[in-house]
């Protein structure tokens, strides 16, 4: 696409932000938004249901991402699936509007869904309508994505999972994905250590752990814990069995609470921070916002490793890099 038809394109054409629940939204020219202003956004739409009324809408809440439940339309195996994507560091459904002074677009189009991956780079998500479900007309749809590629972002098409062996898999593990209790936690070190040298089954590591303490299936639980966060691996697009055989990869390992150091991402019970200060054993962790408590806190090292992990190697997340909008050459 040649720079004189992309500014063609993206002259005139507006997207509109929320920032703040019932102030007016934003509107800045397309070209000038950054990823930065995309992930504080809000939502555009806010989907309210009154008593009676049937709505055929989910609520998903990001475990990886730790957003805000996030308003989905029909998109629920996407959402899923990008919530395990350790690349995936922000999702919001109906982000944004986009609207632009004539032509198909003057009729106004806002997205399913937003990814934002760890490099910034931005997919915007559309999927095939229920039943009863308003779409936009094919005009307006085909305006968009060509909007949006030449806005330098990726626009995808969804019509759900291609690999089903896959995605219930990834399904049943995220039954998992939560915070452990701490007796769970001293699980999570023996069960690496069995992985790490060999391909252990399902059974054996459950053999070996399983005590009158720790019945097989909390161990199970684990395990299932661990192979939804990646610190275990395994073939994903195979049935899940007790014969499946686990691995690790010492590279993808959690930080050690020695190895815990400036901008160290930890889980913290129901609560997710960042460690901003070290000042010898004594760490100050600032707690991501959420309904929980938010804000910066104190630790002894040896205590807050006795409540908090650290999340695995993939999902210590660096800064985003600012993208200042390039036309190609």
């Amino acid at each position: 696409m040649t720079r004189t038809r992309v500014h063609q394109l993206l002259d005139g054409v507006q997207i509109g932000l929320r920032f703040e629940e019932g102030r007016p939204a934003q509107w800045i020219p397309i070209t000038d938004v950054d990823v930065h202003e995309l992930v504080r956004a809000q939502p555009w739409r806010r989907h309210l249901t009154y008593r009676g009324e049937q709505l055929d809408l989910g609520i998903y809440a990001a475990i990886s991402t730790v957003q805000n439940p996030v308003a989905t339309d029909g998109i629920w195996e996407r959402m899923e699936l990008a919530d395990f994507d350790p690349t995936v560091r922000s999702m919001i459904g109906q982000p944004f509007k986009l609207r632009a002074e004539q032509g198909p677009g003057k009729a106004g189009y806002i997205p399913d869904l937003m990814l934002i991956s760890n490099d910034g780079k931005i997919t915007l998500v559309d999927s095939s309508p229920t039943a009863g479900e308003l779409c936009p007309s094919e005009r307006v749809l085909d305006w968009a994505e060509e909007i949006i590629n030449a806005r330098g972002w990726t626009y995808e098409w969804w019509t759900g999972p291609k690999d089903a062996q896959h995605y219930t898999n990834i399904k049943a593990l995220g039954g998992f994905c939560r915070p452990m209790h701490q007796v769970q936690q001293a699980l999570i070190e023996p069960i690496l250590a069995l992985c790490t040298d060999a391909e252990l089954p399902i059974h054996a590591v459950e053999k070996s752990l399983t005590n009158e303490k720790m019945p097989q299936p909390m161990v199970r639980a684990v395990i299932q814990h661990l192979l939804w966060w990646g610190d275990l691996t395994t073939d994903l697009h195979r049935p899940i069995t007790t014969g499946t055989r686990l691995r690790t990869d010492a590279a993808g390992r959690r930080p050690a609470p020695d190895q815990w150091d400036v901008g160290t991402r930890l889980i913290l019970g129901h609560d997710r921070g960042t460690i901003v200060r070290c000042e010898g054993d004594e760490l100050v962790v600032d707690l991501d916002p959420s309904g929980f408590g938010q804000g910066e806190r104190s630790f002894n090292r040896h205590d807050l490793a006795e409540k908090a992990t650290a999340l695995p190697t993939a999902y210590q997340r660096p800064l985003l890099p600012a993208q200042p909008f390039t036309v190609p050459r």
